[in-house]
């Protein structure tokens, strides 16, 4: 593992992350009930209810969650500042946001314009002061830092994407304004996977894969540059969205090279690794960059079969849950899920490591108390949430043409998160274990007072 370049003296507590590690299969689970719920309905229109209620759950109830939670963790180690507000904020920024999607699901399943009022209320709290912590970092002089960076640019790209679907949430809740939201749907969802979600995995991977599975450093300025492009790409798309239909196509074109790019780049670096050792959370990244890149070819192949008579294909409700599928489950949870199964055994196993600095005599305990990675979530946990996470992937994208496999890839959905759910709550339990006996241990106690 290579740990250079971190500051791990600025490692906020525990809690902070875990909050939202914790909380975020649970809306996994949710989702999968949902799919087992509405079965065959589930892939009629992305316009039901249903499948509505199912999209959030897993952009904002699961990824969302997942990555608050991670950035509060990782903007301090890469730039060796904490992050302004303390327990305090983190505590309103979770809770909120726990509220918001609990509101907004049901807002979407009744259609109760008041379930849409408190979801845009709790949600745009919880994503305000989100901001607000994230804010003073931005704006310090810390330009040579990739990290910071493309933080600044996740910035731009997260205000615009809540900024539509808050706004979505206004048309919800207010239906006398009739507001013409439908419009600006594939709009907020090209910002939110194409944009949020692209960039932020490529700023998490840039520094998990190098650092847990000592490959090459990423390109700063490449990443830099790309970063700049996929955000300049989308602002065209989206202010030209209704002028041009061939200004549209070409911008979509050089979008899916700009994604193809990063998608070649990250797995040639993968290849690159320095350790050959086996290791299984590496495929969670593959899985994810592949998803990518298969979502690009079936749209080059929908896109070319559009624009001829030899090969003619329609764009329908199926190849749009197929691309969302690709998208949300294949590249974002794959990522996600592959990060968990790194970052949280290192930041239990550091905060073991940091408390018995302090009571030097638990070192000698026999079994040790400061947990190596491996004994905190095990390459066989690891392994079975791949296989459950691989099966129900292709059996969702399988079910989209074949409906009678839903219930199978809903049961194999909801298998995925809950395992997900107990590795993280055991691995959770492990480390209060382990943390109450060391502090049994009595603290050393530094004395630098001289005596005349």
């Amino acid at each position: 593992m290579n740990t250079k370049g971190l500051s791990l003296n600025t490692i906020p507590p525990i809690s902070i992350p875990l909050r939202f590690f914790l909380t975020a299969p649970f809306f996994g689970i949710f989702a999968a009930l949902m799919v087992l719920y509405y079965g065959l309905d589930v892939w009629a229109s992305r316009w039901l209810a249903g499948s509505l209620a199912l999209t959030h759950l897993l952009t904002i109830g699961f990824m969302l969650m997942v990555m608050i939670g991670a950035l509060y963790q990782f903007v301090p180690v890469m730039i060796g500042q904490l992050i302004p507000g303390g327990e305090k904020r983190v505590a309103i920024v979770h809770i909120f946001l726990t509220l918001g999607t609990l509101s907004l699901i049901p807002a979407f399943l009744f259609g109760q314009s008041f379930l849409f009022w408190l979801a845009l209320i709790f949600l745009g709290i919880s994503l305000f002061m989100f901001a607000l912590s994230l804010l003073p970092l931005l704006v310090a002089q810390l330009n040579d830092h990739l990290i910071v960076y493309l933080m600044r640019v996740l910035f731009f790209v997260l205000i615009v994407t809540i900024g539509l679907g808050l706004f979505m949430l206004m048309a919800y809740a207010y239906p006398d304004l009739e507001l013409a939201y439908r419009q600006y749907t594939d709009i907020h969802a090209s910002w939110g996977l194409l944009g949020w979600v692209v960039i932020l995995i490529m700023a998490v991977s840039s520094q998990v894969i190098p650092m847990f599975f000592v490959t090459p450093e990423f390109s700063i300025r490449y990443l830099k540059i790309l970063s700049f492009l996929i955000v300049l790409t989308l602002t065209m798309m989206s202010l030209l969205a209704q002028i041009n239909d061939a200004i549209q196509a070409a911008l979509n074109v050089i979008l899916s090279v700009e994604l193809s790019f990063f998608s070649i780049y990250t797995l040639r670096l993968m290849n690159q690794r320095k350790r050959k050792l086996p290791d299984v959370t590496i495929n969670f990244w593959r899985v994810s960059l592949f998803s990518l890149m298969l979502s690009i070819v079936y749209w080059w192949v929908l896109f070319l079969g559009s624009n001829t008579e030899t090969f003619p294909l329609k764009w329908s409700s199926q190849s749009e849950f197929t691309l969302g599928v690709l998208l949300i489950y294949g590249l974002a949870i794959s990522a996600i899920i592959g990060m968990l199964q790194k970052i949280v055994p290192f930041l239990l196993y550091l905060h073991l490591q940091n408390v018995s600095f302090k009571h030097p005599e638990s070192m000698s305990a026999d079994p040790k108390l400061v947990l190596n990675m491996k004994q905190i979530i095990s390459n066989q946990h690891s392994k079975i949430q791949l296989s459950l996470h691989l099966s129900s992937f292709l059996l969702l994208l399988i079910s989209i043409y074949w409906e009678q496999l839903i219930w199978v890839a809903g049961l194999m959905m909801m298998l995925n998160f809950m395992w997900l759910s107990i590795v993280l709550f055991k691995s959770f339990n492990l480390f209060s274990k382990n943390y109450k006996a060391i502090m049994m241990y009595p603290e050393l106690k530094m004395d630098f007072e001289f005596k005349k």
